[in-house]
């Protein structure tokens, strides 16, 4: 006769629509009125939430006119940048962090509009990212303070994604004049011909715009010049193909670089790594 006998209980897996697996940065400043970030990429989400004033943001070929309540999501390896508007000096939250999961596309390319009671939260979650951030490093990775800290900073971020997931998103809010609608034309051009080996001129044929039109228009909403873009598009579309499994060889062929040597060598330069060395780094943070 058992004792003590074992009852079975059927267990009901819970599904995760998004795992935050590191923070990254956390910003609260008010900006000057001619502030100017010329812009970066980056493999992990960005978000940014404007509580006064007005800014202006670029996300690839997309371009944003952000005012106060609202909040942007940057895609990993989405190239993007950010300015001051409307002579103001804007105050913004801006906080990064690595995150998986199914859930995660719901926020690609999303701008919301949020209440008060959100605003509160996302300084919350700010606060909390610091902390964090504050514990590694005084304390280290390691340390009871920082494990606790990281901890209620994920809850945090991931909460947030819960509030907004599935709700309504502004798609669009661009400034609606000429000059944003080439933009947009000259960076889906280069998406579509990734594969290619295109000089500025051919970029500008496609486009229908002389060189120098192409080069100005292009420079109003970037300062990456337009054949440093068209590689940063390649490099993007490397990076997706690497962690996909294909070999440096085949991506070099498929992208349009004249020989693998100068593939490795462009993707050393504007990466920081050899595609061999990004890989393993890649693998080594996802715990592979």
């Amino acid at each position: 006769m058992t004792l003590f006998p074992i009852k079975f209980y059927d267990m009901k897996e819970v599904r995760r629509l998004f795992h935050v697996n590191a923070v990254i940065t956390s910003i609260d400043a008010i900006r000057p009125k001619d502030f100017y970030f010329s812009g970066e990429m980056h493999d992990f989400w960005e978000v940014v939430c404007l509580l006064d004033g007005s800014i202006s943001a670029t996300a690839d070929e997309r371009v944003y006119q952000l005012s106060a309540g609202q909040v942007l999501f940057h895609k990993p390896l989405e190239f993007h940048r950010i300015w001051s508007t409307n002579d103001t000096s804007p105050h913004v939250i801006i906080f990064s962090f690595d995150a998986s999961g199914e859930g995660m596309r719901f926020f690609e390319n999303k701008l919301f509009t949020i209440d008060e009671n959100k605003i509160e939260e996302i300084k919350d979650l700010q606060k909390k990212v610091s902390a964090a951030l504050e514990e590694a490093e005084k304390n280290g990775l390691n340390s009871d303070s920082y494990i606790f800290a990281s901890q209620k900073a994920a809850n945090a971020i991931e909460n947030f994604l819960l509030s907004l997931y599935n709700t309504a998103a502004i798609k669009h809010t661009a400034p609606g004049n000429e000059d944003c609608e080439d933009y947009k034309k000259i960076v889906r051009v280069m998406h579509e011909n990734a594969d290619k080996n295109l000089t500025v001129a051919d970029i500008a044929a496609l486009c229908n715009m002389s060189v120098s039109s192409l080069k100005k228009k292009f420079s109003l909403f970037s300062d990456k010049g337009v054949g440093k873009y068209f590689t940063y598009v390649k490099m993007r579309k490397a990076i997706t193909m690497l962690c996909n499994g294909v070999s440096a060889p085949e991506i070099s062929d498929a992208l349009g670089f004249s020989s693998v040597n100068y593939f490795y060598a462009a993707f050393k330069r504007e990466i920081g790594l050899t595609p061999k060395e990004y890989l393993s780094q890649t693998k080594n943070e996802i715990g592979g």
